[in-house]
């Protein structure tokens, strides 16, 4: 078997029957979205692509409300971290015969459909494997098998008006960092975590995924932070790279979009993001 090393392939967005809206929003938040993509299991979803990684705004359309499994439905927000594998099938053994729970009794297959620049139709194809929902009640932690990452990965989507290039951080609020990114220990075993203030830090690659007490995230983003439904693990923040900050900031304020300019860096309430705090940093 091989080492399991992070890698973030992904970060889902929830926003539920308001895909329309969501999709508007986002390209007020100066991200080039993607035509809609509607999945064989009944979620529809837009996509803005960035250098190795995407966000993902995750819904269904009214017509297939009835189609999508409650287990994959979650309060909008940051609901989903994805991580990259190139082998499902020998992930999901590994993984069980580490003691991680995973969902199912093998990766699930989906797809949906893609137009091709000719106007033709071609199938990006999946296999995820999920780790066990109780895990994480507020949201999903799974790995992601690209098997058609040509139909994903296009440069036309990959130029954003706000510079984005990439994701580099996941911030994750838990009442106990240490005991809540044990999941992660487990599931990379090879991986080193180490203290920041207010948390733990697993690194994945040059991205960082933070696990951080309420009262450091509140002490981070105050105001700007979504509400809380419970007291679980959620996932609150996302941190990207941009070319530019200045460029950043124009498109922000072009798409009239609420933010603070803090420590060299741009900050987006969860207030205008449907649920989540964005952090925009300068490479």
């Amino acid at each position: 078997m091989t080492t399991l090393t992070p890698q973030i392939d992904h970060v889902v967005i929830t926003v539920s029957d308001q895909l329309n809206k969501a999709n508007f929003q986002y390209q007020k938040l100066g991200f080039t979205i993607t035509p809609r993509g509607h999945h064989s299991l009944g979620t529809s979803n837009n996509l803005a692509i960035f250098s190795t990684t995407y966000l993902e705004l995750l819904g269904f359309e009214p017509q297939n409300a009835n189609k999508v499994d409650k287990s994959w439905r979650f309060a909008n927000g940051l609901t989903g971290l994805v991580f990259k594998t190139s082998n499902a099938d020998e992930l999901y053994q590994q993984l069980v015969n580490n003691g991680i729970k995973v969902e199912g009794e093998e990766p699930r297959s989906f797809y949906r459909p893609v137009e091709l620049n000719d106007g033709t139709l071609a199938d990006a194809c999946f296999k995820t494997v999920r780790l066990d929902p109780n895990y994480t009640p507020n949201g999903q932690i799974f790995f992601c098998d690209q098997l058609t990452p040509e139909l994903v990965w296009r440069k036309e989507w990959q130029n954003h008006p706000n510079g984005v290039i990439n994701i580099n951080q996941v911030i994750i609020e838990a009442k106990n960092p240490l005991s809540s990114i044990k999941l992660l220990e487990k599931t990379f075993p090879s991986v080193k975590i180490i203290d920041v203030d207010g948390g733990v830090r697993l690194k994945a690659d040059d991205k960082y995924i933070d696990y951080l007490t309420p009262s450091a995230t509140q002490r981070l983003f105050g105001s700007s932070l979504s509400k809380a439904n419970n007291d679980q693990d959620r996932k609150v923040a996302l941190c990207f790279t941009t070319k530019s900050l200045s460029q950043t900031q124009q498109a922000l304020e072009s798409g009239k979009i609420k933010f603070d300019l803090q420590n060299n860096t741009i900050v987006v309430p969860a207030s205008e993001t449907y649920g989540v705090v964005m952090i925009f940093s300068q490479l």
